[in-house]
């Protein structure tokens, strides 16, 4: 949600419309005080750990090397085993008055 000001010195909050609309309602002579804030970078794993490579960022795996690969595949392949052995839960909650 970005905040206006204007040139009096008045802040606008940007809501959405009801109508779904794509444009924000704001006056023509406002300009924008506050931005969001940017991720941190995420420093590059360099070591081989399947869990910790399906964490980082799907942007630094241009730059992982044969045996990083080999270490992420084998990690989703037990992720992917380990779902499918899992049973299904179930429960009942009984309510008595």
């Amino acid at each position: 949600m970005a905040v206006y000001r204007d040139e009096r010195g008045v802040e606008y909050v940007s809501v959405p419309l009801p109508t779904h609309e794509v444009t924000q309602a704001v006056p023509i002579d406002a300009r924008i005080t506050s931005k969001r804030a940017t991720a941190k970078p995420v420093p590059f794993y360099a070591g081989t750990d399947g869990a910790e490579l399906a964490r980082q960022p799907r942007s630094h795996r241009r730059q992982w090397s044969d045996a990083q690969w080999l270490a992420y595949r084998e990690q989703v392949e037990l992720e992917a085993e380990l779902a499918r052995d899992d049973a299904p839960v179930a429960s009942a909650v009984l309510v008595k008055k």
